[in-house]
């Protein structure tokens, strides 16, 4: 086995989906980001940071601009308070739509419509076919760069690729995770238990059998995992305050900024998310938390929501964005290739006894008798760890490749 393989980010991406012992691309926050000490309940402020940050990463443009937009709040704003900073700019909004996926891309045309920029659907490919081009992108065994689609068709019309990555992080969007947290906590708990919790609402990175899913050159115990979130759950913060520090410094910080990063270098553009503006960050994290999530009525990014009614934006309510359906993909593409490259006395994984066959077999039959989505994201993920070895450890495995 290579001596140079990083087997400790194999574990950490094979279990919360990111390495946090990666050097990060911007500055981690800590608990005192989140004073409390603005608030913004017409929204204005934080309208006019953001058409700032456009000001300062964009300069005056002389070229068309090209964003990513689904039908959800924060594409939507961000192509609003493009269109309300500059007039006079050529716009093009680019959606994304997987075959048998939720396709918002007749929703998506009639925003850019309403703030005349124009609009081109783009076909989104099996993330199991195009899994080697998926992975060459980040260098990593992953299969979340699916969204370079967009990009490559952005650079067809633009330099720039506009994003709304960190609205969800600064403001408050992610309600699925803070109702289900505040549902699992209880008074007095220490650090541990709420962290505990809090990967709780990210299960569909890990399966309860965790542990055996590794082979023996990998050491995992669930201690070496906990310890990365006791900084953000072991100080005086609001609960919820506590899950926002730890998706920033989390996912954010580690897995969608590098993610896009790596998809723009490919391709030659400038990556540009406004929610992503250092001054954005600040001012965004220390608005009191009323003013980002609704208790009772589970609604997030409430600032957010205040600027697209004050500019009548009309989004869908739900949080979708371009994501696979799985399960048809799997179906129609996925299963057979798995069974090609795992279920194969050449499995480099399994040769190196760095995942744990007799796990895979037991996790193939929940996959396939109990339909479950916790083993078939696991099952995706090994895929994607097997190929990455393909190409970057015996540099058998052609990047270009089609599954």
């Amino acid at each position: 086995m290579d001596s140079n393989l990083d087997k400790k980010s194999i574990r950490n991406l094979l279990t919360i989906r990111y390495n946090p012992s990666e050097r990060s691309l911007i500055t981690k926050v800590s608990h005192k980001n989140f004073s409390e000490i603005n608030t913004d309940p017409t929204g204005l402020k934080t309208k006019k940071l953001l058409k700032n940050a456009f000001h300062k990463q964009i300069k005056e443009p002389t070229e068309p601009l090209a964003i990513s937009l689904s039908s959800g709040i924060d594409s939507t704003l961000c192509l609003s308070l493009l269109r309300d900073t500059f007039p006079n700019s050529e716009l093009i909004g680019i959606c994304g739509v997987f075959e048998n996926g939720f396709d918002e891309s007749k929703r998506a045309s009639k925003i850019a419509k309403k703030f005349n920029a124009k609009f081109k659907t783009v076909k989104m490919p099996s993330i199991y076919q195009t899994m080697p081009k998926l992975i060459s992108i980040t260098k990593k065994p992953k299969w979340n760069a699916y969204t370079h689609i967009i990009a490559q068709e952005a650079k067809k019309f633009s330099n720039y690729n506009i994003v709304g990555d960190g609205a969800d992080e600064v403001f408050g969007g992610y309600t699925f995770r803070y109702n289900k947290f505040l549902n699992l906590h209880k008074k007095n708990l220490d650090w541990k238990n709420k962290t505990k919790n809090y990967l709780e609402c990210h299960n569909r990175d890990w399966v309860p059998d965790q542990k055996e899913l590794f082979g023996k050159n990998i050491q995992f115990k669930w201690d070496l995992i906990y310890k990365y979130f006791k900084p953000y759950f072991s100080n005086s913060l609001h609960p919820l305050q506590q899950v926002m520090l730890a998706d920033f410094n989390g996912k954010l910080m580690y897995d969608f900024i590098p993610t896009s990063k790596s998809v723009c270098s490919y391709y030659g553009l400038k990556g540009v998310s406004p929610f992503l503006d250092s001054t954005v960050i600040k001012f965004g994290l220390s608005i009191n938390l009323q003013e980002k999530y609704d208790e009772i009525t589970q609604k997030g990014k409430l600032v957010l929501r205040k600027i697209a009614k004050n500019m009548n934006i009309k989004h869908i309510a739900e949080k979708r964005g371009f994501s696979p359906e799985l399960w048809f993909d799997w179906k129609k593409q996925g299963k057979k290739i798995f069974e090609k490259y795992i279920f194969s006395k050449d499995s480099e994984i399994v040769k190196n006894e760095l995942i744990n066959d007799k796990w895979i077999s037991t996790a193939f039959e929940y996959v396939e008798n109990d339909g479950s989505i916790l083993y078939l994201n696991r099952l995706t993920s090994i895929l994607a760890l097997e190929i990455w070895f393909r190409i970057f450890i015996t540099k058998e495995m052609n990047v270009d490749k089609k599954l």
